[in-house]
């Protein structure tokens, strides 16, 4: 699933073949469309159309369209967008529904659109330099053409580390732009800017008669979300956490694959033979129990318990920056992520379900409604909420943590939740990025303002999940994927029409009668096991992810050394401090808040960021 093209060259034509083979995920075998001064292809499973004047690139998936005169069988996806084109110009792809990233040159105005689809599941990049476009699915395309720098963004660099929102069109490759989620990038007559054809803060309120037709409604749409993602293929799998998301989404998937007679493959990741992780209290720190009660409930599942082990941690983390061309943010989580994938790939699955933004859609918890009831001072109808939250067992403190706290100013926040014995960690605590570095680019106040917690750079929004799907853009990572492991990154919790859905209806759905994450509850009520469906506890990933650090302990020892010749790492990161942490190396008490801060985030994100800044710059030693 490759596109990539060259417009307004009159010399120094980039060399098509060459680009779409450095992206390609399999056997190339690329095709392409050729006028003056312009060229255009596809290779994997691309699709490329051409209709007079207009060519269409395609690569990803297309479930639907939303007018009933656009042909839904027999064209090609990439007629389909021509069509929509046609029809509906610069909106074309508020009309498409799937998972996809396309371009469109219409010869005979002398534009190119490049477009995402909403939430950014296919990526799509792009080099201007003056009217000449070049655009490709990867950066590592883009950066076959010997006009283009290799060079890294130092500002993205610094939000990286701070765990601070994407902002706008810049990655991490200087001079690389990303067409942003839900837009158009246009240019035309020399000019360009990025159109926002999605708006779901303008949906219209959907209010059903009752309470009950909510979940049935949630239901039917998961259950699309996933029978389009599933459809053809005969090798699913799904990864099953304890989690109301995953088990959902395994759930519904086992019964509609046994319509077809086919079996599911669910994924665990669990802790190693014998790790004790007692000390987590009041978290999930073995998943495998509860998701085996979701598998006994369906026969045709095949529960694959998949233990935290694999490769040294530095290699896992060289693969990921090799395959996805962007560092590991979650490093202590990538081993058991690759074990799943290797699993996965060994099982055969060419589909691989996820229930990723389940969180801000089917599951959830309505906290962010709250906030905004505070914000707009709805006192009376808050009032009803916080008594009945308090009622069903949620605290005084809890509820003023997570409901008022986000709109205080970042001093009186920071001591109240201090106060109240739920300190806020700063950025020093949560990340290794040099305060001078962040300074001097310009994100240090953002990011000691978010603290690491997303909600508190939302309240200028009127819903705190449009804040958190914006918050990354994970299409390299999904992509990488398909590169290593052969299967597809499907996650149908990430639907745009069950996202709508979960927009447009009222936010007391999801903490009806005080309980949290309502919603989905009762939607699956029958379907999961209660013992799952009812869980209040979290789960937590890679409870054992100790175990890898102190294995790489000699290792991350020579990499800081190492790091410290890198320019960019020594100017980016804190390396006294990472030194620091690994001098004052604990002896136990991994499981505590302040170690886990210290070395599962500030360390070893750092060293997972600094590693790849190294490498990038050719410093292999």
């Amino acid at each position: 699933m490759t596109i990539a093209g060259a417009i307004n060259f009159t010399s120094d034509m980039p060399d098509l073949p060459r680009v779409l083979r450095a992206m390609a995920l399999g056997p190339a075998r690329p095709r392409w469309h050729r006028e003056t001064g312009i060229m255009l292809g596809v290779c994997d499973d691309a699709e490329i159309a051409v209709a007079g004047p207009i060519v269409a690139l395609f690569h990803g998936r297309l479930d639907d369209v939303t007018e009933p005169d656009v042909p839904r069988t027999g064209p090609s996806a990439a007629n389909i967008v021509i069509h929509a084109y046609r029809r509906w110009g610069l909106d074309f792809p508020l009309r498409l529904v799937g998972d996809f990233a396309c371009a469109v040159w219409d010869g005979e105005t002398k534009r190119l659109l490049l477009a995402r689809d909403a939430l950014g599941f296919q990526p799509l990049h792009f080099w201007r330099d003056g009217n000449r476009i070049f655009f490709a699915t990867e950066p590592r395309g883009l950066l076959t053409h010997s006009q283009i720098e290799r060079q890294i963004d130092e500002r993205w660099v610094a939000r990286s580390l701070a765990l601070l929102p994407y902002d706008g069109a810049g990655t991490l490759y200087r001079g690389i732009d990303r067409v942003i989620p839900g837009h158009v990038a246009l240019f035309e007559h020399g000019n360009a800017r990025q159109l926002r054809y999605w708006r779901p803060e303008e949906l219209r309120p959907i209010r059903l008669p009752r309470d009950e037709d909510y979940a049935e409604a949630i239901r039917a749409l998961l259950d699309q979300a996933i029978r389009c993602r599933i459809a053809g293929a005969a090798t699913v799998g799904s990864h099953l956490s304890a989690g109301l998301d995953s088990s959902s989404v395994t759930a519904l998937a086992a019964r509609q694959l046994d319509e077809r007679g086919l079996r599911l493959s669910a994924f665990t990741a669990v802790p190693i033979p014998g790790f004790d992780g007692s000390a987590y209290r009041d978290r999930i720190w073995d998943e495998g129990p509860l998701a085996a009660r979701v598998a006994e409930a369906y026969p045709n599942i095949d529960h694959v318990l998949v233990p935290n082990e694999g490769p040294a941690l530095f290699d896992v983390l060289d693969q990921i920056g090799d395959a996805s061309g962007v560092p590991a943010v979650n490093a202590m989580n990538q081993i058991w992520i690759h074990a799943l994938g290797e699993a996965a790939k060994r099982r055969g699955v060419t589909v691989m379900l996820s229930g990723d933004k389940g969180n801000m859609t089917i599951s959830y918890d309505g906290f962010g409604y709250l906030t905004r009831l505070a914000r707009e001072r709805d006192w009376i109808t808050l009032a009803g909420h916080l008594r009945t939250l308090h009622r069903t067992g949620t605290s005084w403190p809890s509820l003023g943590n997570r409901v008022i706290a986000p709109l205080l100013p970042p001093g009186l926040r920071r001591f109240l939740r201090r106060l109240f014995g739920r300190p806020e960690r700063g950025l020093r605590e949560h990340s290794a990025l040099r305060s001078d570095f962040a300074d001097r680019l310009g994100v240090l106040e953002e990011a000691q303002a978010m603290a690491c917690n997303v909600s508190n750079s939302a309240l200028g929004r009127q819903d705190v999940r449009l804040a958190v799907f914006g918050r990354t853009d994970g299409a390299m990572v999904w992509r990488s994927y398909k590169r290593k492991f052969g299967f597809t990154h499907c996650d149908p919790t990430g639907d745009r029409r069950l996202i709508e859905f979960c927009l447009a209806i009222p936010a007391e759905q999801f903490l009806l009668q005080g309980e949290s994450r309502s919603l989905i509850r009762r939607t699956m009520q029958g379907i999961l096991p209660d013992i799952v469906r009812l869980e209040r506890r979290k789960g937590l990933q890679a409870a054992d992810w100790s175990r890898h650090l102190i294995a790489a302990r000699p290792e991350i020892e020579a990499e800081i050394e190492r790091l410290e010749r890198s320019p960019l790492a020594k100017a980016s990161l804190d390396l006294p401090r990472l030194r620091s942490l690994l001098d004052n190396w604990p002896d136990g008490g991994w499981h505590r808040a302040k170690v886990a801060y210290d070395y599962r985030l500030a360390l070893a994100r750092g060293l997972a960021t600094g590693r790849f800044l190294r490498r990038f710059e050719g410093g292999n030693e």
